[in-house]
């Protein structure tokens, strides 16, 4: 018996012996090694095994090679302690100083042990400072000889027991951390944006489909977070027990919300009840499991059941909502395109996710961040489904404003013929009274317009002869009666009010009111000549001067309205000129046209004014001193547009005024142009 024990204590020896000669040697051009060669597993139901122990032959032959084909460590959801054998050894060029990495964050306990220095132990169950390097995950120095030697880990999970190492020399350690932020960086950046932008339509819109998809990225960030371990770095720093359930509990919150959101989006409640109850009962689970992980922060019990039961949900809540995905586009419903697309998206990357954690699949870089990868394609997606879902929402409502609008249309063409048909009726009955009313406002305008006129060219006639009649009182009180010159201004401003009253009272002209004309031939020249005669003994205290152009014959017109025109211009540049200075009234031609000028030095007219003297009642403020209606310039124009002619004004503020009546010249047929 003593023979045969110290054999299969020789034999576990030489084992052991062999098993570390299988040793990864590291040379120079080795910066990284993402996959570690010849790594050696022992699984430790008891928990109890130290490194003396494992160290020992009779535990130290029970190690068994890792298959790389199998991807990284992982033995699924175990209570067992994970003890890892890894050989190394460098050449003598390479560099000394190495970093073994980690990249997996929910694991309990880790335990280092390096060759002759004390043993490393962190984890998540302990504070962050425990931690060789301040790093999301757990990364350990190791210094490596040119003689083979054997470093170990001790590891224990709650969760799915995942062990991926990666070997680094230290600067390039650094930047693939560097590297990794950047990318965390652009990752958490695009789902802060995304919550933000939803956000904000939620507040404009009240629509809670995108508070839902804002609850449903905001919980998925922090559970990402969490188990990229930056949750205890940024967040929640020195809560280890809360840390080593944040992912769970965050993610059964997403899977609440992303249940809510489904039954929201398309809208089951109508098109599927029964899916839309699944979607509610599965909305429950998840809130509960969420509720009892926070729980065994007092007691821990059932934490593994809870977190399995987590993964487990995953398969068939995704495929209820896929099954109601796909019926509702079948039905016509082209919004739900999207997200049936991010919703398959997303559950592959979950589905991923749980079968590695069950040690179902092989564990590597792909299927360690499939949820991540999803969900951020996922997300992406689903914001496309929202902005599609509401550009169609927004075209149907356009299409049944559009409806409303012609419904509303038509009811109001009908109303329209309806009132139509009554207002025929009741003009019918009417129109001898309208026609009446009509013809009666129509003479009272006339009658108006007509006053007005009376009102105005009478003024200056009455005031030349009360003037004189006030002169010759004066005189024949001192004695100096110039009884001649008198008489004769006062007999001329008593013929031209015959000459108003016979042109102006005659029953037809009362009637049309300046609307009808009588041209005639006039001999322009010499009717000038005789009305600026007239006119000198009405404005003794001015100059009136006339210009005649000899080339001009007759001129075409209503001789009548031809003198209220020119009268009321030479009366203005009177009225506005200082007395003693000079009134020009002069005649001009040219191809077509023949005109009568009115030049006088008075106060002039600004420009901003050119066009509203002309208007009727229209008086420039300067003006109020001057006694006058504002309606001699508006007759002048209304006389020169019936005779088809054309009136301008050249005036400026202290420069005087000149008025130009244009008239069309006289054709060979007595007609004007």
């Amino acid at each position: 018996m003593q023979l045969i024990r110290s054999l299969l204590i020789f034999l576990a020896t030489v084992c052991s012996l062999l098993s570390q000669a299988q040793t990864h040697v590291l040379d120079r051009d080795t910066t990284d090694q993402q996959r570690l060669q010849n790594l050696a597993v022992l699984e430790d139901t008891t928990g109890q095994w130290t490194l003396e122990d494992v160290r020992s032959p009779a535990l130290a032959s029970r190690f068994q090679a890792w298959n790389a084909e199998r991807g990284d460590i992982n033995l699924g959801f175990s209570r067992s302690a994970l003890w890892i054998r890894i050989p190394l050894q460098r050449t003598s060029d390479a560099p000394a100083n190495w970093v073994l990495e980690l990249p997996f964050f929910q694991l309990t306990t880790v335990d280092f042990f390096a060759p002759n220095q004390l043993p490393v132990r962190t984890g998540n169950a302990l504070d962050i400072s425990t931690r060789p390097f301040l790093h999301s995950f757990y990364a350990f120095p190791v210094q490596i000889s040119t003689d083979s030697a054997a470093f170990y880990l001790r590891v224990t999970s709650d969760h799915s027991l995942t062990v991926p190492l990666n070997l680094w020399q230290e600067q390039p350690f650094r930047h693939h951390i560097q590297n990794k932020f950047i990318l965390q960086a652009l990752y958490f950046g695009g789902l802060i944006a995304l919550l933000i932008y939803n956000l904000f339509l939620w507040l404009s819109l009240k629509d809670l489909r995108f508070l839902l998809y804002s609850l449903f990225v905001g919980h998925f960030g922090l559970a990402m977070l969490a188990g990229n371990g930056l949750g205890q770095l940024f967040l929640w720093p020195g809560q280890t027990a809360f840390d080593g359930i944040a992912q769970s509990v965050f993610l059964s919150l997403v899977g609440c919300f992303s249940m809510l959101f489904a039954d929201r989006f398309l809208r089951a409640r109508q098109h599927l009840p029964w899916a839309s109850r699944g979607l509610m009962l599965f909305c429950s689970f998840y809130l509960l499991i969420a509720i009892a992980l926070l729980s065994t922060l007092w007691h821990g019990q059932f934490k593994e059941w809870l977190l399995m039961g987590l993964f487990v949900i995953v398969l068939p809540t995704g495929g209820l909502v896929a099954v109601a995905g796909t019926m509702i586009v079948l039905r016509g419903e082209k919004g739900a395109r999207f997200f049936l697309l991010a919703w398959l998206v997303l559950w592959s990357g979950a589905s991923i996710a749980a079968l590695r954690a069950f040690d179902l699949l092989p564990t590597n870089t792909f299927t360690s961040y499939s949820l991540q990868i999803s969900s951020a394609i996922e997300m992406l997606l689903l914001a496309l489904a929202l902005a599609d879902i509401v550009h169609i929402e927004r075209k149907d409502r356009e299409a049944a404003q559009q409806q409303a609008i012609e419904a509303n249309q038509r009811l109001l063409e009908s109303a329209r013929l309806a009132e139509e048909r009554l207002e025929r009726a009741v003009q019918e009955r009417t129109e001898q009274l309208k026609l009446a009313l009509s013809s009666e406002t129509q003479l009272l305008s006339q009658y108006m317009r007509f006053g007005a006129l009376i009102s105005h060219e009478f003024r200056n006639p009455m005031g030349i002869i009360n003037s004189q009649i006030s002169l010759m009182r004066k005189e024949h009180e001192l004695g100096q009666l110039n009884l001649e010159k008198r008489l004769q201004t006062v007999d001329g401003a008593t013929r031209r009010l015959l000459s108003l009253f016979e042109t102006w009272l005659r029953g037809d002209r009362l009637q049309q009111a300046m609307q009808e004309m009588k041209p005639q031939h006039l001999p322009l020249a010499a009717w000038l000549r005789e009305l600026i005669d007239d006119q000198t003994s009405y404005h003794a205290n001015h100059r009136l001067e006339l210009k005649i152009n000899r080339a001009l014959g007759d001129l075409w017109a209503d001789e009548n309205l031809l003198e209220v025109a020119v009268l009321n211009l030479i009366d203005n540049a009177c009225k506005y000129s200082n007395a003693g200075t000079k009134v020009v009234v002069e005649t001009l031609q040219k191809p077509g046209w023949v005109g009568i000028c009115v030049s006088d030095e008075g106060q002039g007219i600004d420009t901003v004014h050119h066009e509203a003297v002309f208007e009727d009642y229209f008086r420039v403020a300067s003006e109020s001193t001057i006694t006058g209606l504002g309606l001699g310039l508006a007759f002048v124009r209304r006389i020169v547009q019936m005779h088809h002619g054309k009136l301008e004004l050249q005036s400026a503020v202290g420069q005087g005024s000149r008025f130009c009546l244009w008239l069309p010249s006289k054709t060979s047929d007595n007609r004007i142009l």
